[in-house]
């Protein structure tokens, strides 16, 4: 049986980042607490103030790809501006291939490109044995694909296990089997495990096989331009650019069978015809393998008229489509953390979500949270919200609150004191 967790688990810590503390003072439900490793781990705190020696930081950077930019992208982005502002005296040096963006260089930045043609020669072989030469102190890979034969400390990112808990969105029974050895031999090597959120971490200890102790919840931090826009003219315009004409309800996603997208429609479908004339129900991101379906599923119950298929969202669009919506409806059955729900709250815009996976922990009591697959449940609240002003603008008020817990900085600060821990417990 899973553990429960309070509903604002994340926030909690989030604003315990925020303040400066370790987490390990944050009071937890279940059986998981952070203090397994945080009882250790601070070092530019009020509760510890030593400072650190400067070391060496190698990063894989793939994930930074010249025009695209994927949400690993946006936070490694984020995270070497920010560490590398704040520890001058240490050296970062990224690693990455013929598609990494390389405008990153600076004093303390050093790019090392090598082309990659087969990636998990790249990923265990060219990769650890570059950061051997350079001598890391401690190497940081924000996805699961770590490089297992590095000398020094290794810290990863685990985001979610979706090829586990959703083997059909793979290459079939073989290749779940191959990656869950490599993932849970990532695992085992890693020093340091990063979960987005409880829910994660529980996944990743249940389904690898981990020790509860290797793994710390660290949340993904909100991007400064996510924030409400103060620009009716800047609404106008990006409505325009997609097609969007009065009022709308906002998703944001792809249309896999897990993100939920069809009981949105069905619950959409299920409003009475005069709230579905107020309010079109826009549905943003790039067309899979299954936008066909929701599209078929939109004509079958008649409302596809009333439906828009936007598609892929431009970077800099996206912080404007969240302020200009007057609900951001989510109905996703498993997230690793549930980013575009806080970025919605972080731009004003009132939240309806799903009551699964980690989406409690992130929304908290700032947004209304359903079973998304009771389908008139997600109906009567769509109806309650969207009939109600006052219950539009209290969640739009809360949601502004829940996010400032999430700040960037904050966030990245605490990551580098990770790193900077686990790489002083390896010189020992």
């Amino acid at each position: 049986m899973r553990p429960q967790y309070s509903s604002s688990t994340i926030a909690i810590s989030a604003a315990a980042v925020r303040r400066g503390l370790k987490l390990c003072s944050v009071r937890r439900t279940g059986w998981w607490s952070a203090r397994v490793f945080l009882d250790q781990t601070a070092t530019r705190c009020g509760c510890c103030p030593t400072g650190v020696n400067k070391m060496k930081i190698g990063i894989d950077i793939r994930e930074l790809e010249q025009g695209r930019m994927t949400g690993i992208g946006r936070f490694l982005r984020n995270f070497i501006a920010y560490a590398s502002r704040q520890r001058p005296a240490h050296q970062f040096l990224l690693y990455g291939n013929q598609h990494t963006e390389t405008g990153l260089a600076g004093d303390n930045v050093i790019l090392r490109i090598r082309e990659e043609g087969l990636t998990q020669w790249w990923d265990q072989v060219l990769l650890p044995t570059m950061a051997n030469d350079d001598g890391v102190d401690v190497f940081f890979s924000p996805y699961i694909k770590g490089p297992i034969r590095v000398r020094c400390p290794l810290v990863v990112t685990i985001h979610d296990l979706m090829d586990l808990v959703f083997p059909e969105y793979g290459g079939g029974r073989l290749s779940t089997v191959l990656f869950k050895m490599m993932a849970t031999r990532v695992g085992r090597r890693a020093d340091l495990v990063l979960a987005d959120s409880q829910y994660s971490a529980v996944d990743i200890a249940r389904l690898l096989g981990l020790e509860k102790i290797k793994i710390q919840v660290l949340p993904i931090g909100l991007e400064e331009r996510y924030r409400p826009s103060d620009n009716p003219q800047d609404l106008v315009e990006v409505k325009k650019r997609y097609g969007i004409d009065g009022a709308y309800i906002y998703y944001l996603g792809n249309f896999k069978p897990h993100k939920n997208v069809q009981a949105l429609i069905g619950a959409y479908a299920g409003l009475e015809s005069g709230l579905r004339q107020r309010f079109t129900l826009v549905l943003g991101g790039r067309q899979d393998r299954w936008w066909s379906e929701r599209e078929a599923l939109a004509r079958e119950l008649g409302v596809a008229d009333r439906v828009r298929f936007i598609g892929q969202v431009d970077e800099e669009d996206m912080p404007l489509l969240y302020s200009g919506a007057a609900l951001f409806a989510f109905p996703s059955i498993y997230e690793g953390f549930g980013l575009p729900p806080l970025e919605a709250m972080a731009c004003g815009a009132p939240v309806l979500c799903s009551n699964r996976a980690s989406l409690p922990e992130v929304v908290g009591d700032a947004g209304r949270i359903v079973d998304p697959e009771d389908v008139v449940a997600f109906t009567r609240s769509l109806a309650e919200i969207l009939g109600s002003q006052d219950e539009l603008d209290r969640l739009a008020g809360a949601g502004l609150e829940q996010a400032r817990l999430f700040r960037a900085d904050a966030i990245c600060e605490r990551q580098m004191q990770l790193l900077e821990k686990v790489a002083e417990r390896g010189r020992r």
